[in-house]
């Protein structure tokens, strides 16, 4: 066995209505105002009620800011910092999906390292030197794991491509994993995290930087998304699956940020920067073909995937039993209706070479489970296109 070290990341709180107490837990942090990050559709549909419910009880004094917008851009967030710098707050409370967590990430901390959050991005001019100011997350999401990860994933207009900041300094202080906060969430987006959630850990478990903690992780995310997907798409209100599939996103994303990710998650960000494709869509429809082309570099544990997703190989040879990874994941993605063609999504193929071209940059290629070349994204691009 090689050598290995594992992160835990951001502390979790668990429970069904416990975002009930999010104003206790911004005390315990030492917060005298709080700055409560979301997005529209958040304020639209009340999940925000019981969290600024307990400020109100507390007596804590809060401010909200709501406009953020999906896939956050450099400027949003260089905006947004300067919003909250004037507010005099000293915690952010995060309540959303990936955008406004990772837009709080940010913010969080362009209030103790100076500049503009693209000199901290992938291939910037600087390194974060200072903790950042303290954040909690609610995730009202099952699927990007952004509450519990050293990342932010920001789009960079001008360049055409999303970039992550990463260090550890950006891990929020608590994430309160709340499925009473999921309720609400429409079925498209509920299936789209839900199968970001999957990706992050079968990359992760196939990841050549994986150890046998991160393994266990993966592993136990892919059973629970297995089971759970499905019932959380078609009945929204089953707290059962959205309790298991809150669970499964965080802990795959726990597993990802110690084993790594790979060819799905390099396309993905670069078809979102190209083409302005949702992460979570993008992740769930390249996924399968993504896999058909990295079985082969390694069978056994694509089998192993294919057993966690429920799939009978009792009587099939490893070859056999591997490809069944990818055609479990198929059936997954028809059940709960996402786009399973490029075409659908907008992507043209007069895209293709961007999206090579930035796949090819991606950092973490290098752990992919097949050394790729340009060739080989070019493959999957086209199985996927139509």
């Amino acid at each position: 066995m090689k050598d290995f070290q594992f992160k835990m990341p951001a502390r979790i709180k668990f429970g069904n209505g416990i975002c009930k107490s999010t104003a206790e837990f911004c005390k315990e942090l030492g917060a005298s105002k709080v700055f409560v990050l979301t997005d529209p559709n958040i304020l639209k549909i009340n999940i925000l009620n019981p969290i600024i419910e307990s400020f109100d009880n507390a007596k804590l004094p809060y401010e909200i800011y709501s406009d953020i917008i999906p896939d956050p851009d450099i400027e949003t967030v260089d905006r947004t910092a300067e919003v909250l710098k004037m507010s005099e707050a000293d915690l952010v409370v995060a309540v959303g999906g990936g955008s406004p967590i990772d837009t709080a990430k940010s913010i969080c901390l362009l209030q103790t390292n100076a500049g503009s959050v693209r000199d901290y991005l992938f291939g910037g001019t600087k390194t974060v030197t200072n903790p950042c100011m303290p954040l909690i997350c609610v995730p009202t999401t099952a699927g990007s794991g952004s509450e519990m990860t050293a990342a932010a994933v920001i789009t960079d207009n001008q360049n055409k491509i999303k970039l992550s900041v990463t260090h550890d300094y950006l891990v929020p202080k608590l994430a309160i994993i709340d499925p009473a906060c999921q309720l609400g969430m429409p079925g498209f987006v509920t299936a789209t995290t839900g199968l970001d959630a999957l990706t992050h850990a079968i990359e992760a478990y196939v990841s050549l930087n994986a150890n046998p903690v991160s393994d266990a992780m993966a592993l136990q995310a892919m059973r629970l998304i297995g089971k759970y997907l499905r019932t959380a798409v078609a009945n929204g209100s089953d707290v059962e699956a959205r309790s298991n599939m809150a669970v499964a996103s965080s802990i795959a994303s726990v597993a990802f940020m110690n084993g790594g990710l790979g060819v799905v998650h390099g396309i993905a960000q670069s078809m979102g920067g190209v083409a302005h494709v949702a992460h979570g869509v993008a992740n769930a429809l390249i996924l399968p073909y993504a896999m058909e082309r990295n079985v082969v570099g390694n069978l056994e544990k694509f089998r192993d995937i294919a057993i966690a997703l429920g799939e009978d190989v009792d009587k099939l040879t490893l070859r056999e039993a591997a490809d069944k990874a990818a055609s479990a994941v198929f059936k997954l993605a028809m059940d709960v209706r996402v786009p399973l063609k490029l075409i659908e999504v907008g992507v043209t193929l007069e895209h293709f070479p961007e999206i090579i071209k930035g796949t090819m940059g991606y950092r973490l290629l290098a752990v992919n489970p097949c050394k790729l070349q340009e060739k080989d994204i070019l493959e999957i691009l086209e199985k996927a296109y139509e």
